[in-house]
């Protein structure tokens, strides 16, 4: 019994023991049916898209090809042929880059470094010495200011320096980084230098930059070609208007390969060919643009001025001979501008009270609906009351009886209103309007501006009033000239183009032709009105604008600047001067704008000698004969 019972006892041990090791193997085993259930999910869901990246990357071969950007070209005639220069083009250059594991003494390493490049890429030198001496007063000693400045130059140097250095060290002696990129544009020489080094850790990886042949040839009309994001396109003139045409295509290939990495024949596969960008050959007239440039920037240094403008056109076809604004900037090194506002345009985008150059326009309308005559008199009691406002001329003058032609050379607004009065409010507005003023030109290049003529669409005589002498409207620039264009081409309005043709990289040329928008006014009046621009600068105010042995057609602008909150007139003016030459066969119109001068606030001042100045270049380039001796 005793035996029996010690036997049952042995057996229930063991059946619950077995019972124990029996849950504890499903649960164990349901522990890792759990783990594999959740693996699975992270693997399949979470994180699904990387592993079908990396099973693409292993069986399947993808790759982009980029294509090479178009260049930019101007046209010259060479021995009677043509020849193009690049005036925009591409170069191989180099980005310098570091793995800093592999780089063994990061202090001497960031030494070397500095010794050839000296200070970051993106420090402006410019803006930095404006911040360091803005405080010191104008009245100081020459001498003790010129002290001042160099101490305080050297010591912010320095101070860069050791920061620079730092900087550098810090990144040398990341163990565990594979990669850092320290400077863009690395050209073969400097290449070879760091290259003699012998330093382990510093590479090189080629980059295509665009290479601009000639500085001073004007930045907005290239605009540049400049990193976005992580991506690089085209922004502001030319690279940006066109920057698809100029980009091209990109090239694919795609094919499946096997484990071993090799392309298998019967897979599936995708090639792409890439399509290189298209060339641009311009209309501009490279000499003419040198001049055009040259004159602008001293002009608006010497006048002190905020900016300026100047366009050159070919009256017959439309054709830009030439377009500079000041400030500018320089393409290749678009990063280094201290204001972006830099970027703008200032021939298409400011669009500004024309002041005086616009009475052209308003004699255009009463001559052409044969509302009055050069010969026309008013009487000039030196001011006009419309409702409660009182106009008066520029000058407070009081001119007594003149002629349409004497009001124009004399520039007097009452004569103007006289003018708009005759021909009607509605009939002038329609004539503003064809003359395509409050829309834009089409011009070819980004951020044109349209201008605003709204206040005509305004109820009461007091909005034509002040728009016959130029002000209540905005225009830009190349919206004055592409009118005045049409008073020398006889009347028809021509569409102003930048672009002559577009090359793409089959040898196709598409060719740009000239495109007439309207013939505006009869030849007649534009005849009759060349000829009273012409008594402007022969007996008015345009008078600098003159040159020897040529009948040269123009007219004044002084406008005063609206004040920010738009209440009235500030102190300050933009002065501008608009006109061709020569009379008999006009041969280009131009218009020079100087906003702001800190002085000589007058145009005969300050744009007229301009005109002058870039008239006489250009007709005795032109080889243009006499016809006015």
């Amino acid at each position: 019994m005793v035996w029996r019972k010690s036997f049952s006892h042995t057996r229930s041990r063991e059946k619950i023991a077995g019972q124990g090791r029996i849950k504890f193997l499903s649960i164990f085993f349901i522990f890792i049916a759990v783990l594999l259930v959740l693996r699975l999910f992270k693997v399949q869901i979470l994180m699904g898209d990387f592993y079908a990246a990396a099973a693409v990357d292993q069986h399947e071969l993808h790759r982009r090809f980029v294509p090479e950007r178009g260049s930019i070209y101007v046209a010259e005639n060479v021995n009677g042929q043509e020849v193009l220069f690049p005036l925009v083009a591409n170069q191989d250059l180099y980005m310098l880059y570091a793995i800093p594991r592999e780089i063994i003494d990061p202090e001497a390493t960031a030494n070397k470094l500095f010794e050839l490049f000296g200070l970051p890429e993106d420090i402006n030198m410019e803006q930095a010495k404006s911040e360091l001496f803005a405080d010191l007063a104008p009245t100081l000693d020459p001498v003790l200011a010129q002290e001042i400045k160099d101490k305080r130059l050297a010591d912010w140097l320095e101070a860069q320096k050791t920061l620079e250095i730092d900087r550098l060290k810090n990144i040398f002696s990341k163990v565990d980084d594979p990669y850092e990129p320290l400077r863009h544009r690395i050209n073969e020489e400097t290449k070879e230098i760091i290259e003699s080094w012998g330093i382990k850790g510093l590479q090189f990886q080629q980059e295509v930059w665009r290479f601009y042949s000639e500085q001073g040839m004007g930045g907005h009309i290239f605009g540049f070609w400049g990193f976005q994001g992580d991506t690089r396109q085209g922004s502001y003139g030319l690279e940006g208007y066109f920057d698809e045409i100029l980009t091209g295509q990109f090239g694919e290939i795609f094919s499946e390969r096997d484990a071993w990495g090799n392309i298998i024949t019967i897979g599936s596969h995708s090639l792409r060919e890439k399509v290189d960008g298209s060339d641009l050959i311009l209309t501009i007239d490279r000499a003419i643009q040198y001049k055009v440039c040259q004159a602008i920037h001293q002009a608006v240094d010497y006048f002190k001025a905020q900016s300026g403008a100047v366009i050159v056109l070919e009256p017959k076809t439309g054709a830009v001979l030439a377009m500079c604004g000041a400030p500018d900037f320089n393409p290749a090194e678009y990063n280094q501008v201290s204001d972006v506002r830099v970027y703008n345009n200032p021939a298409i985008f400011s669009a500004y009270e024309p002041g005086s150059i616009f009475k052209v326009i308003t004699l255009a309308a009463a001559l052409d609906s044969n509302s009055v005559t050069p010969s026309t008199v008013f009487e000039d009691t030196g001011s006009v009351k419309i409702g409660s406002d009182i106009i008066k001329n520029y000058d407070d003058k009081i001119y007594g009886s003149q002629t349409m032609t004497q009001a124009l050379e004399k520039s007097i607004n009452t004569g103007m209103i006289f003018a708009m009065r005759k021909t009607t409010p509605k009939v002038f507005k329609k004539y503003v309007e064809d003359f395509d003023f409050g829309r834009l030109t089409g011009i070819t290049l980004d951020t044109e501006a349209a201008g605003d003529i709204s206040n005509l669409d305004r109820r009461g005589e007091i909005y034509p009033a002040t728009a016959s002498f130029g002000q209540g409207i905005t225009v830009t620039p190349l919206q004055v000239v592409k009118a005045v264009a049409a008073i020398a081409n006889g009347g028809k309005l021509m569409k102003p183009y930048l672009v002559e043709k577009i090359a793409n990289n089959q040898g196709e040329m598409q060719i740009i032709q000239p495109e007439e928008i309207r013939q505006v006014i009869s030849s007649k009046t534009a005849a009759v009105l060349g000829a009273m621009m012409v008594s402007v600068v022969e007996n008015g105010h345009g008078q600098p604008a003159k040159v020897a042995g040529y009948r040269v057609a123009g007219k004044t602008g002084t406008a005063q600047v609206s004040k920010a909150n738009g209440r009235g007139y500030s102190e300050e003016v933009n002065t501008s001067f608009v006109g061709f030459a020569p009379f008999n066969n006009p041969r280009f119109a131009m218009i020079v704008v100087i906003n702001q001068p800190g002085w000589g606030k007058e145009a005969t001042l300050t744009a007229a000698p301009v005109f002058g100045e870039i008239a006489k270049f250009i007709l005795q380039y032109y080889n243009v004969p006499y016809d006015n001796k």
